[in-house]
């Protein structure tokens, strides 16, 4: 059995829990651990159990409350080297024993859940995504980066569940109100995934085995649901993979509350 399930996702906040019978880790602390723990309560999980926290790179979204996470209830804090040394001002004082590194491609073993690094193309400390595998299923999670590279693509073929992010719209945010330089940046090669790419992906990398794909880390103002999900199901259902005789899913994640919700038995 493998859960996940999205606590909070955008700019202004991600963390993912993921647990299996034996293991509980919760993937980034980009918000208070107030609410890290409430969402927590919310899908019947007591933060106190948790076994471990792993940061996907140092960006303030993904580590705000990390430091607070890690010293209340005793966490072991993963990161790549790095990433540690990006973040750990903003992170504050973690006991040495509970600071541990994560390799950017390679993988490391709960009791019985092994976690797959993938490294990521992102303006930020050695990022990286995760492949999550418990004995019967596997789930893997990418997001903040600017392109998909072919290390990527063969990594995540076939996935039970594919979290990935759907971050822009190319429209909204060229004739938008941020700033040329930002802008430049979101659509750079260490930027963000627009919907059309994302879209382009999801067709080339979801398989028969494939039950659920949650599109993560929408922004706020430069795309909508509504958007990132008909760009998607289009793709999807061009390339023949959404049908109603399947059972494939597409669900896009909510910004400060818990959302998609998936437990394989």
């Amino acid at each position: 059995m493998i859960e996940v399930c999205m606590l909070a996702s955008g700019s202004s906040g991600n963390a993912v829990y993921v647990g299996t019978e034996k293991t509980k880790i919760l993937i980034d602390a980009g918000l208070s651990g107030k609410r890290i723990a409430a969402a927590l309560a919310s899908i019947g999980v007591n933060a106190a159990e948790l076994d471990a926290l792993l940061l996907s790179h140092d960006h303030i979204d993904h580590i705000c409350g990390a430091g607070i996470m890690a010293r209340r209830y005793k966490l072991a804090v993963f990161a790549t080297q790095p990433t540690w040394q990006a973040a750990k001002k903003r992170m504050g004082t973690i006991a040495a024993a509970q600071c541990c590194y994560l390799p950017n491609c390679g993988s490391i073993s709960f009791a019985d859940l092994e976690v797959e690094t993938i490294p990521l193309p992102h303006d930020a400390a050695d990022p990286v995504g995760f492949i999550f595998r418990s004995p019967q299923h596997t789930v893997a999670l990418v997001t903040d980066l600017g392109h998909i590279t072919p290390y990527i693509r063969q990594r995540v073929q076939d996935m039970d569940c594919l979290i990935v992010e759907a971050n822009h719209d190319e429209e909204m945010l060229l004739n938008g109100q941020y700033p040329w330089p930002l802008k430049k940046r979101i659509l750079g090669d260490k930027g963000h995934l627009s919907n059309k790419t994302v879209a382009e992906f999801l067709s080339q990398v979801v398989g028969p085995k494939t039950q659920q794909v949650v599109l993560a880390h929408l922004s706020e103002h430069n795309n909508t649901p509504q958007l990132a999900f008909s760009a998607v199901c289009s793709s999807l259902k061009k390339s023949g993979h959404l049908r109603p005789e399947k059972k494939l899913k597409v669900s896009v994640a909510a910004r400060h509350t818990p959302s998609c919700y998936l437990r394989l038995a």
